[in-house]
């Protein structure tokens, strides 16, 4: 409630660190430095995970959860999936006690002066919004045109394959923000674009409208892969792509029954999970034997099958001869003579970029448009996201990575350079998987590894692996180590990781990254 105070003794709140003080049901976050207390709101504003659960390196603050990170200075968003700054409240010391007065001091007025008088985006994804919410964060008050084929306003699409399968959820529910358009001030259009042309800055449409602006990102993410089995025209077949296909599966498993997922890829196994905590039977049919075995390695590929397992979820190992029925699915039957029973198949066999709309630009291997590391492809126009093939800094890779907050960080470097800072993009790529009740992390980029550094048990889903190629570590996974994995990724982030050598040796990741700025 506004002009609640809340109390809590100095000596309380570490001196580098932070406490949460609280007053009946509210709550507010304590942090406390060299030069002085500041107070903030006590949740992430991404999810709501309490902050101090968090970490803090080198002036910043990170979510627990999901690793949006802070400026411990003043609460503003240095790295999403969060897409707010922190609410700050005053703080007076009387005596041995810092006080917190919950009325939330105004944010900074902040404008620009910015060469373009019209942002285009193209797509309405992680990147889109990230570049939309940015702009006018940071002052821009220019016109904002948004085109994409969903009519749904924006929203986050790592629910969907969680919890928004667990029991019938209703859609508004995973929405970024109920009044996205207004509330940002964008003119959402809804249509499918067929060309994007660099050299003229503009785009057309299906049905033949165009539009043109100073300034073009292009973010169109990837369409879900439906491999051409017989039988997969079926009713029952799904992929899990968009919020429409969520709430189809979701209304399928209203009536219960057996669930075959082809494919033990993320998507795959998070949705298997949570269809299990539905109450229904579901089998996995993958080619591999040891999920994300080539990704994460045997030992740990090994650990999460066996969780799955143990939760109630079958594991088959083949491949789709084809998908049996009459109007409607019956069964999925292997290559070698298996039937497995299902009154639902979700196919998780993975995702195509949507490329190739760029007039007289060819997509590269893989699918990936090249870009710099200023993801410029030309001026005025600019690449973000699934689509974009770009210099990964810490892997020295060209590298196309399908990860959310990766495609959110693009939008922010995007809508920074729209406003004029000029520089190379330098972000960790991280993501998250909910493995039923386990969340797993990831950071960095690792194509391949010559080796597994590991500290803790694999086995016991308790443990952080780092992937190392030649002397370098590029890469990170883990389960139950939040401390050492967010000092990973921030470390990673500033180029200043230790080397293999010295990881293996103990180094101290969270303290280098608590003095690491």
């Amino acid at each position: 409630m506004p002009g609640t105070e809340i109390r809590l003794a100095l000596d309380a709140i570490p001196m580098g660190g932070m406490k949460e003080g609280s007053a009946g049901d509210e709550k507010v976050l304590f942090v406390r430095d060299a030069s002085g207390v500041r107070a903030f709101q006590a949740k992430c504003p991404h999810l709501g995970a309490p902050l101090a659960k968090g970490e803090i390196c080198g002036g910043r603050l990170y979510c627990p959860w999901h690793k949006a990170a802070f400026a411990l200075a003043d609460g503003s968003l240095e790295e999403p999936p969060a897409l707010d700054s922190l609410t700050r409240y005053s703080v007076r010391i009387e005596g041995s006690e810092a006080v917190a007065t919950l009325t939330p001091e105004p944010a900074p007025t902040k404008s620009v002066v910015a060469t373009a008088g019209r942002v285009l985006i193209v797509g309405s994804g992680a990147a889109a919004v990230a570049c939309v919410k940015t702009l006018r964060r940071e002052g821009y008050d220019g016109l904002i045109t948004m085109v994409g084929r969903e009519a749904h306003p924006p929203y986050d699409r790592t629910k969907l394959s969680k919890q928004f399968l667990a029991k019938p959820t209703p859609p508004e529910k995973v929405l970024i923000e109920p009044d996205f358009d207004q509330i940002n001030k964008v003119e959402r259009i809804t249509g499918e674009v067929v060309r994007v042309d660099p050299s003229r800055r503009d785009i057309t449409l299906k049905d033949g409208r165009t539009f043109e602006a100073e300034a073009i990102l292009v973010a169109t993410g990837s369409r879900a892969v439906l491999p051409d089995f017989p039988g997969r025209t079926l009713d029952g077949v799904f992929t899990l792509r968009s919020l429409d296909d969520a709430i189809r599966i979701s209304e399928a498993a209203n009536e219960g029954g057996s669930v075959v997922v082809v494919g033990a890829g993320f998507i795959g196994l998070e949705a298997a999970a949570f269809l299990n905590k539905r109450g229904l039977s579901v089998t996995v049919l993958s080619r591999e034997e040891v999920p994300f075995a080539k990704r994460f390695g045997e030992a740990v590929g090994t650990a999460l099958k066996q969780y799955h397992a143990d939760n109630g979820v079958t594991f088959e190992t083949n491949s789709v001869a084809r998908i049996a029925g009459v109007g409607r699915v019956e069964a999925v039957e292997t290559n070698d003579g298996r039937r497995l029973p299902a009154d639902i198949v979700l196919v998780g066999a993975g995702a195509d970029p949507e490329s190739k709309l760029i007039a007289d630009v060819e997509p590269g291997e893989g699918g990936g448009l090249k870009v710099g590391g200023d993801l410029k492809l030309a001026d005025g126009v600019w690449i973000a996201g699934d689509i974009a093939a770009f210099p990964e800094r810490a892997s020295g890779e060209t590298a196309r990575i399908e990860h959310w907050r990766l495609a959110q960080q693009h939008g922010t470097h995007v809508a920074h350079a729209i406003l004029g800072r000029s520089g190379e993009f330098t972000g960790a790529a991280f993501f998250w998987s909910n493995q039923g009740d386990k969340r797993l992390d990831y950071g960095g980029y690792a194509k391949g590894f010559d080796r597994i550094i590991f500290q803790g048990d694999p086995a016991a889903l308790d443990f952080i692996a780092f992937y190392v190629t030649g002397d370098r570590v590029t890469a990170a996974c883990s389960i139950g180590r939040n401390g050492v994995f967010t000092a990973f990724l921030h470390l990673l982030g500033l180029g200043r990781l230790p080397s293999a050598a010295e990881i293996e040796a103990g180094a101290d990741l969270p303290t280098l990254a608590r003095e690491a700025v």
